[in-house]
């Protein structure tokens, strides 16, 4: 099974914060990619299984943490806040 992974390729990550530019939430992609690189995905996937129901709910616990990480970078204090940075 294919793992979901970040839509960036690069081997490395960097950001300047002199830019007026700046895009917001801008650091969640270095700690996905982090995330990824430690196996956090794979491993959810080996020990963790959530009932299937009928609309998908219960499907792919890996993405579903993955936007939990990114939740709790950008501030989210819990899953109520983290469903405003995954709507993003």
């Amino acid at each position: 099974m294919k793992l979901p992974q970040s839509s960036h390729a690069a081997a490395r990550v960097s950001a300047r914060f002199d830019d007026p530019n700046l895009v917001a939430y801008g650091g969640l992609a270095p700690v996905v990619r982090l995330a990824e690189r430690c196996g956090l995905p794979a491993l959810v996937d080996e020990h963790v299984r959530l009932p299937a129901s009928k609309d998908g709910t219960g499907a792919f616990p890996a993405a579903k943490l993955m936007s939990l990480v990114g939740g709790m970078v950008a501030g989210a204090e819990d899953f109520k806040s983290s469903e405003t940075v995954v709507m993003l």
